[in-house]
């Protein structure tokens, strides 16, 4: 089986999802959505990117993030996925996988499809129980967004787009 060719659109952003290695309920744990949330960070500055949306499931990661720099959003996911897989080990003392192999991605054409895409990891949340409404998880961008009684995650900050 071959590995598929990745389409990289030149100043677009991609929606980008990637699983936690056999499905493991990692982002239980709100340290370690801390963890991943200070590498994003960090590395937006070091790899040239805009971070538009995310949203930290318990085994799965949406990301909206714009390359605009020498790095293409593979390079991005593969440094993302490799700094937070070894602080975490590092810091329970392990060794192994944390991630799934690979990533999905899709390339954002347009303002539309950027606003669906952020509807759709804001309400992940409430659509998998986690919630009843997208303010109250903790661990995604809707808070950047909208003024509610929550208060936005402090540890990151988010681009927001100019639509």
């Amino acid at each position: 089986m071959s590995n598929i060719r990745r389409f990289y659109e030149e100043n677009a952003a991609y929606f980008l999802t990637t699983v936690t290695n056999e499905r493991v309920e990692l982002f239980k744990d709100p340290k370690s959505c801390k963890i991943l949330l200070i590498t994003l960070e960090y590395f937006k500055i070091i790899l040239d990117y805009r971070l538009y949306g995310f949203c930290i499931m318990p085994e799965h990661l949406h990301l909206i993030i714009h390359p605009f720099g020498k790095y293409n959003f593979s390079y991005i996911m593969k440094m993302l996925k490799g700094s937070f897989a070894r602080k975490l080990n590092k810091i329970n003392g392990r060794e192994g996988k944390i991630w799934q192999k690979g990533f999905y991605d899709e390339c954002i054409t347009d303002s539309v499809k950027l606003i669906q895409k952020l509807e759709y990891i804001h309400n992940n949340p409430v659509k998998d129980n986690l919630v009843s409404a997208p303010e109250e998880f903790l661990f995604s961008s809707y808070n950047h967004y909208f003024q509610t009684a929550y208060q936005p995650n402090h540890i990151i900050e988010i681009d927001k787009p100019m639509l």
